[in-house]
């Protein structure tokens, strides 16, 4: 006889956003999260915020076993203790299965533990609730996760009492311990069939000064799980019947597939979003493409009604009922015009404004990192780190940029070293250009840095007025004045710098180190960006998420050999300074196109 599948706390998850994902994930579906560095890179942070958890637990007992029954077996033999604290425990009721990260027996008193990497601030209050009592909706998936564990525990112990807690990051806690990223090294990351994950970490330092110098706190949460357990029970249910046999329960499609993992490359099986959306997925362009099309009533009602090309989409159906088109509406039909026709729109008004800007024109761009483990001493939990900056300088209409650059690459806390010599570079004349606002959220979050921490009047008062409304965000101007069918509906600088290399000849040839082809088709210059080989591996570094995980590696990976922190450093100088010059290309392509001198 078959035995029933266990419906897990992931699996509870994964069915709460969408219960047609449930059957994907059961059934192994290709997936776009798979092998993806920011989703790894938040995982491996998760592990070790779990691993810091567990080293407060001195007596605590490591259910160390994969296999789901013999896992649940252990965990039963643990329990015929009097007092035990147990890590990664293993239970099952109901067909409902969890792994609690820190379960602690006192009698016949339990308390559950769950730990998690998203922080919180102690020092507030009524954290978990809105003004009118209700439950704020980003914290529902961690009190659902853990009153889904609570569900499990009351079934198997009825005569127990039982106390639910988060444990968390506290942004409000530091902690004196220096370099303590350097301080864990990570053995093994693994997954078996069921999904159990494998990653452990092991701590090289004092564990008796982490324990008095640890950042997390622990969060009651019993009117919580209280109040979501008959919602989630239901729930549970539900899903489990959808299992046992496993059946895939179709869900209405919507424009919130957009952002789906099972979103996958049209040649990919077997694919999820296809199966979904059969040939409602052919269109090109599609309405999915749509610049925030779930804003549009109509844009639901045309994929109910199985049309899902971007022209089915009425041009009235942007505007509001007067006729009148607000911002984001105004955008939507720029791009469902000149994608109709295939051309560039550039906004003639955005002539007069490049004129306007004053030189030198800097272009700059930050390389940062917060993580909940901090690097250094004095942190907080998800502190920023400002590791490098690159810059392109225009000195006079028509001349070549210069590059300038700084990087991190000492075990020190970096902020104060990186704003000084930018400001040392940027001093207060001409225009600095950034992409979005992060380079300016990172300058306040210097400035606040500063208080009680260092002491520069004049770096102060540089970050009090560069970051009162000096930079000029060149998203923006793209929101506002530019677009290119190739596009689409975003406005990440990728996307522009890859319609603009492609629409542009002069800028290939004036880059040529840049020009790569595949296939016939030409590539994105950060696609042609060279690897390098590190530990045997082919390496390269073009995107944000790499950064970081290379600045890691650079510092606290293998750092007896320097040869291999150069290799580090420069994938990291390369990456950043393309995203410079593509801030300037952008800028050459609308002043060429514009005839602005």
């Amino acid at each position: 006889m078959t035995k029933s599948l266990a419906l897990s706390k992931t699996d509870y998850k994964i069915a709460r956003s969408c219960l047609t994902k449930l059957y994907y994930r059961l059934r192994k579906y290709p997936s776009n999260v798979d092998g993806d560095e920011y989703m790894e890179l938040l995982a491996q942070d998760g592990y070790m915020i779990g691993a810091i958890a567990s080293l407060l637990f001195p007596d605590a007992v490591l259910v160390d076993e994969p296999d789901h029954d013999k896992a649940v077996q252990l965990t039963h033999q643990y329990l015929q203790q009097e007092n035990v604290t147990l890590l990664e425990a293993a239970f099952e009721s109901g067909g409902k299965f969890a792994r609690p990260d820190i379960l602690i027996k006192q009698g016949i008193h339990l308390t559950l533990i769950e730990v998690k990497a998203k922080s919180f601030d102690s020092s507030k209050e009524n954290i978990l609730r809105n003004k009118k009592g209700g439950i704020i909706p980003e914290w529902l998936p961690y009190l659902e996760d853990i009153t889904f564990q609570a569900i499990i525990l009351r079934e198997l112990f009825p005569a127990s009492t039982l106390t639910c807690e988060l444990m968390m990051p506290d942004k409000s806690r530091t902690t004196s311990i220096n370099n303590l990223h350097a301080l864990f090294a990570l053995n093994l990351i693994k997954e078996d069939d069921s999904g159990y994950p494998r990653a452990r970490f092991t701590f090289k330092g004092d564990v008796e000064l982490l324990r008095e110098n640890h950042f997390l706190t622990r969060l009651n949460v019993d009117l919580e799980a209280g109040e979501l357990t008959p919602e989630v029970s239901s729930t549970a249910a539900a899903f489990f019947n959808s299992m046992n046999p496993l059946t895939k329960i179709p869900v209405p499609i919507s424009f919130a597939c957009k952002d789906c993992e099972y979103r996958v490359e049209e040649d990919e099986t077997p694919n999820g979003f296809r199966e979904c959306w059969g040939e409602l997925a052919d269109p090109k362009p599609h309405l999915l493409d749509l610049y925030h099309g779930g804003t549009v009533k109509a844009v639901n009602e045309l994929i109910g009604s199985g049309k899902t090309g971007l022209f089915d989409l009425s041009e009235s159906a942007l505007g509001k009922k007067n006729g009148s088109m607000g911002t984001i509406a105004s955008r939507q039909l720029i791009q469902m015009r000149h994608t109709k026709d295939n051309t560039e729109w550039i906004d003639p008004a955005l002539g007069d404004i490049l004129a306007s800007y004053s030189y030198p024109l800097h272009f700059i761009d930050f390389e940062t990192s917060a993580l909940a483990v901090p690097y250094h001493a004095g942190m907080k939990p998800f502190e920023n780190v400002a590791f490098q900056w690159s810059c392109h300088t225009i000195t006079a209409p028509g001349a070549e940029p210069k590059h300038a650059e700084w990087i991190n690459i000492r075990e020190t806390f970096p902020n104060f070293a990186f704003a000084e010599s930018l400001m040392d570079y940027l001093g207060r004349s001409g225009t600095v250009f950034t992409w979005a606002k992060h380079e300016n959220t990172i300058l306040k979050s210097v400035l606040e840095q500063m208080e009680g921490r260092h002491k520069n009047a004049a770096l102060k008062d540089w970050l009090e007025w560069m970051t009162d409304s000096r930079m000029v965000d060149m998203n923006q101007l793209t929101l506002n004045h530019y677009f290119h069918p190739v596009m689409k509906g975003r406005t990440s600088i990728k996307k522009v710098l890859d319609a603009i290399w492609r629409a542009n000849p002069s800028l290939r040839s004036h880059f040529p180190e840049y020009v790569k082809e595949e296939n016939g088709e030409m590539l994105s210059p950060y696609k042609a960006l060279p690897p390098s080989t590190i530990a045997e591996k082919e390496v390269v570094v073009n995107e944000g998420t790499g950064a970081i995980r290379a600045y890691q590696s650079m510092l606290y990976g293998q750092k007896l050999d320097p040869d291999i922190r150069d290799q580090w450093k420069n994938l990291l100088l390369q990456y950043c300074k393309l995203d410079t010059l593509a801030m300037v290309m952008i800028y050459w392509h609308w002043s060429e196109k514009l005839h602005v001198l």
